[in-house]
Formats: structure tokens, C-alpha cells, sequence
């Protein structure tokens, strides 16, 4: 992964980002960074399901992105127009692949925050760990969670090297969950465009 152009493309996107919204402090912005980047990972857990021992049919599905349901009719022209173009965008796979590509923009979600992270504390990650931690999926998420919570900066902690392990312990998780760094990569970018088309329509 070429994290130099990664890091480069997200402090862009911060920068447009915070262009119109209220300073804050810089404890203030890494520590909502860090809460914006547990929820994700706990979101890639739960499109993933693999902790829930209750349940035999695991794997969520984003909806609105790999799946159609409903017609074109009884609606206004602008509407429709508006439904076509949503519809031209959507990928038209089977459950199986838009599982798969639904937890591969969840980790591309949080790897955009990581980035953001190692940015802010003037971090330069250079790659990770290619040696699989001998752990199960919830032991290596539950670590996530727990580097995440030394990096709160009323710690005091050398965030420098706490990131390192975080870049690690994400990528292990990742890897366990079948996604490549060439996916993962890939999916960075393509959310990128879609985080700026947002940024122009107000979200």
C-alpha cells in the first residue's frame, strides 16, 4: 500500500472537511477522531458478524448499494431521474459479493480514520506487520478497541509508537476477514470520491 499518497489524500480531505466547521482544539479533534474510528470498527464487526454465536446466517448487506428493491413508477420525473442515476450507480451482484464489498468499504471507512490519526500526530506509517497474529477474530477486534484507548491523549502515551501497533492490529484484523491490501487500497480511494461528492451537497 503506498501509504505516503494515502496519508497525502486524506490530510487533503481533512483539510476540505474542516474548512467550514467550528475550531477545536487539536486534544479535541484526535480524541473525536478516535470515538469516529471505534465506531467504525465496530461497525466492520458487525457487517462481519463472526462474534455472534447465536446466529447461523451471517454477513450484512449495505442495501442501498448492492441490492434494488422497488420500481420506477408512480413518481415524478425529477424523482425518477434522480432514482435512475442511483440505480446506474449500483453494482448488481450476488448476496454473497455485496457482503463482501459492504465489509470492504466498512474497513476502508476506518482505514480513512487511521490515516487521519498518524496525520495529526505527525506519524509516517510505512507498512505493517505481514506476520498474522496467532489470535481469533474477537481477540484481535477487542485489541483494536484497546489500542484505541491508549491513544486518548490525556494519557500521555508515545502515540507514535501506539500507532504503529494500531496500523498492525487492523491490518491483522482485516486479513482475517479475507480482504487484501490491493482491496483495501482500492476501496480507500473510492470512498474518497464519494466523501468529496458529499462534502459538495452538504453532508
Amino acid at each position: 500500500m503506498n501509504f505516503k499518497k494515502l496519508q497525502a489524500m486524506q490530510a487533503k480531505l481533512d483539510e476540505a472537511i474542516l474548512a467550514d466547521k467550528a475550531p477545536m482544539t487539536a486534544e479535541g479533534r484526535f480524541n473525536k477522531t478516535l470515538v469516529a474510528l471505534s465506531v467504525e470498527i465496530a461497525e466492520v464487526a458487525n457487517t462481519v458478524e463472526h462474534f455472534k454465536f447465536w446466529k447461523d446466517n451471517k454477513g450484512k448487506i449495505d442495501e442501498s448499494r448492492f441490492q434494488w428493491h422497488g420500481e420506477l413508477m408512480d413518481i415524478s420525473l425529477g424523482d425518477r431521474d434522480k432514482l435512475v442515476d442511483l440505480r446506474n450507480r449500483m453494482k448488481e451482484v450476488s448476496p454473497k459479493q455485496a457482503h463482501r464489498l459492504t465489509l470492504i468499504e466498512e474497513c476502508s471507512d476506518a482505514l480513512h480514520f487511521i490515516l487521519s490519526l498518524a496525520n495529526q500526530a505527525n506519524k509516517e506509517l510505512v507498512g505493517f506487520n505481514l506476520v498474522p497474529f496467532e489470535t481469533t477474530k474477537e481477540e484481535k477486534y477487542i485489541t483494536i478497541q484497546s489500542t484505541i484507548g491508549s491513544l486518548v491523549t490525556s494519557y500521555g502515551r508515545d502515540k507514535q509508537v501506539d500507532l504503529e501497533y494500531l496500523m498492525d492490529y487492523f491490518y491483522d484484523y482485516v486479513e482475517s476477514l479475507g480482504i487484501t491490501p490491493q482491496e483495501l487500497e482500492q476501496a480507500y480511494y473510492d470512498k474518497n470520491k464519494i466523501n468529496y461528492e458529499r462534502l459538495e451537497n452538504g453532508y
